[in-house]
């Protein structure tokens, strides 16, 4: 069997590095299976002081978890929960990086979206290179920003964060780090001396990020930064409201000309979720709570019709043309986002039954 994921051990550091570049190493329930375990393992084991997420590829840090897995999982059980383990271990996994007792730093190049930033951003430090290319796109696949991002697409303001989450909008190095998504900047080319560096370092916090200054750089100029008082004012109210805004600023800018073309295809559902998450309900107290929530409103969501349309029509067949149910903004009662978000105790991200 192809081995996905590598684990090595390198001076005082456990290395997981990500081997799927053909998928942009998306996470299959396998890899993710995988990679909980080493880190149980080297959670107890004392010659391992600190970890490292890396990726083979220069393409891609991660793409995000394994959709078209999960639709699988869901066409051999339609009626059931089939794809359940599958969000199980991938928000489980999330929660043991964010618990982690040692430092985890993640060096992320090329794509880093959906799963993959759960990978990232929430461990110790994220250090990303020049040319990411960032984004929480499953609005486009009838799912939701996921892995704990009603915590922080907050931390640029609600605003920003609805744009990007109602969106899927793809930013740069320099966004990612004014926004909080990320850490530190770092050339592509000084990974791997960077990474051996740290492999040898002491595991305290203080002495990883020594060993990352060392290579910083400034990141690039921010670019949709500079649009922060547009989005302030166009991404606020109710989601109708919120289209209406847009609609209505089509000529500022081709931001604005791609934020409306998104809104207008993307799946209705999945906008009022995450509009919902983060501008209706209050930030969860802690990332395992947020991700119980996640793990409750994934379930939900997979039963529905329009995630297993949107992976076809973007990742399958790749015709770009899903049809949505409802298939309009304006069509999702306030009934069915009730029983999306309404507590299922049934459903517990712990209960591996």
């Amino acid at each position: 069997m192809l081995k996905l994921v590598q684990f090595l051990r390198i001076g005082n550091a456990g290395i997981i590095e990500l081997d799927r570049p053909d998928a942009l190493n998306a996470l299959n329930i396998e890899m993710v299976e995988l990679m909980a375990e080493h880190l149980r393992l080297w959670q107890k084991d004392e010659t391992v002081g600190h970890v490292i997420i890396c990726s083979s590829s220069d393409k891609a840090f991660c793409s995000g978890g394994d959709v078209r897995q999960a639709v699988s999982f869901i066409k051999k059980d339609p009626e059931g929960l089939s794809a359940e383990p599958y969000f199980r271990a991938e928000y489980s996994l999330d929660v043991i990086i964010a618990t982690y007792s040692k430092p985890i730093i993640s060096l992320v190049n090329g794509v880093v979206m959906g799963g993959g930033l759960g990978l990232c951003r929430n461990g110790s430090i994220t250090v990303v290179s020049e040319t990411i290319k960032c984004a929480m796109p499953e609005t486009a696949i009838g799912l939701f920003p996921d892995v704990g991002a009603s915590l922080f697409l907050r931390l640029p303001g609600v605003s920003i964060g609805l744009m990007l989450g109602m969106t899927g909008q793809v930013i740069g190095a320099g966004d990612a780090i004014h926004w909080q998504i990320a850490d530190r900047c770092v050339p592509f080319k000084s990974f791997n001396k960077m990474k051996k560096e740290l492999c040898f370092s002491r595991s305290e916090l203080t002495s990883l990020e020594n060993v990352i200054a060392k290579f910083e750089i400034s990141p690039p100029e921010t670019i949709l930064a500079k649009q922060e008082d547009l989005i302030s004012r166009l991404f606020q109210g109710s989601v109708i409201q919120i289209v209406k805004n847009v609609k209505q600023s089509l000529g500022v800018n081709e931001y604005v000309k791609g934020w409306y073309k998104a809104l207008s295809t993307r799946c209705p559902t999945s906008i009022h979720v995450i509009h919902h998450l983060l501008s209706v309900l209050p930030p969860s107290n802690s990332l395992s709570e947020a991700l119980h929530m996640d793990f409750q409103i994934a379930c939900k969501m997979m039963r529905r019709d329009d995630f297993s349309e949107g992976v076809r029509a973007v990742l399958i067949d790749k015709d770009h043309s899903p049809i949505w149910s409802p298939d309009k903004i304006e069509f999702i009662t306030e009934n069915e986002l009730e029983n999306i978000f309404k507590f299922d105790p049934s459903l517990s991200l712990y209960d591996m039954k």
